[in-house]
């Protein structure tokens, strides 16, 4: 806990602040078991499946990160960006979800409250996704977003992290490679929300970006690097290669998908090793929430796998995650999908024992 100085009105108030007032919340998860990872254990001691205030459809998209892929806080805010519906499904493989657009909000990382919602990416007319998976601030004017079209990733350029992006041209990310096509009918790419720096100057920024195959009927799918460059005077993004080395080696033999990663390469570190925290499924129903241990920040070196933990709640879905730590408290934000079909943001938080 802490005390936090208010001065209002020519006087002084000290009002106590418990740095973990949101433990207390009706979603508390009782704090009676630590999960092995690595040297360290892991303690879930808070779970809130429905993190924003606007609860029809508000699931995660990302957190706002630099280019060097740490969370960007400014006077304690953060940037989160949520997707909501824009179109009611119809019938059809493409259609059955709709179409989505994607909104900004300010977000304080320590207390999760957030602020109000802003229409930050719309769709762009061969669209029917708009759904954003990572964010970076590049510089103070100069923001890039990935985002999922239901076919594949494109990206789209703004000079406030906010609103007002306008996607790339010429860029896009689509199925080319074997295990992107697996699954059969309805082949697609996700961006996930992870990128590793290559290389940085005035003139450019290279990087790995993580991304998964998805399919649309199945959901089956796998994690990879894509490797891009943007330059930073004319905004212009361009697919450099795929990984050769794709996908990850995170499938377990007769296992459905081992996608939707987060943030990599971050100063998210476990036991000294890079984390990157995904999603695997044994069979239709099951999500299983797993982080990987590696040297490297490619996770070409992967040292550990371990188990987290399972749907909580009402979930019925979980998948894209991020995570950040504050005051060796780890905190685990992603998107959900509660039993009454809504898309939500929900939250894990453990904390770190040495």
């Amino acid at each position: 806990m802490k005390f936090i100085m208010i001065k209002k009105g020519g006087s002084i108030a000290f009002v106590l602040v418990f740095s973990f007032l949101i433990l207390f919340s009706s979603n508390s998860v009782d704090a009676n078991e630590t999960i092995s990872v690595g040297n360290i254990e892991l303690e879930l001691i808070h779970f809130d499946e429905s993190l924003v205030p606007d609860q029809n459809h508000a699931g995660f998209c990302a957190l706002l990160f630099d280019t060097d892929g740490k969370l960007v806080i400014e006077n304690g805010q953060a940037w989160l960006y949520t997707t909501g519906l824009y179109e009611e499904p119809v019938e059809g493989l493409r259609d059955w979800y709709g179409k989505w657009i994607s909104h900004a909000r300010s977000f304080n990382p320590e207390t999760l409250v957030s602020g109000e919602k802003k229409l930050a990416l719309g769709l762009a007319p061969a669209d029917r996704w708009a759904v954003i998976h990572h964010a970076i601030k590049v510089s103070d004017d100069l923001y890039v977003v990935f985002y999922s079209t239901n076919k594949g990733v494109r990206a789209a350029v703004s000079d406030r992290p906010d609103g007002g992006f306008f996607t790339a041209p010429d860029f896009e990310i689509v199925p080319t490679e074997d295990w992107e096509l697996e699954g059969g009918e309805g082949a697609s790419l996700e961006s996930c929300g992870g990128h590793v720096k290559v290389h940085e100057d005035e003139d450019e920024f290279v990087f790995y970006y993580l991304y998964d195959s998805y399919n649309v009927n199945t959901r089956v799918g796998q994690l990879g690097w894509a490797k891009v460059r943007l330059c930073k005077h004319s905004r212009y993004l361009e697919l450099i290669e795929k990984h050769p080395d794709n996908p990850l080696d995170l499938l377990p033999e007769g296992y459905l998908a081992a996608r939707a990663g987060g943030n990599a390469a971050t100063d998210v570190m476990i036991d000294g090793k890079h984390t990157l925290f995904y999603f695997t499924r044994p069979d239709e129903e099951t999500y299983n929430l797993m982080v990987a241990l590696a040297e490297d920040e490619l996770f070409q070196d992967i040292v550990e796998e371990t188990y987290l933990g399972g749907l909580l709640g009402r979930e019925d879905i979980i998948e894209k995650f991020q995570a950040y730590i504050i005051d060796d408290i780890l905190h685990i934000i992603y998107e959900n999908r509660l039993e009454d079909g809504t898309w939500q943001t929900g939250i894990r938080l453990y904390k770190i024992i040495e």
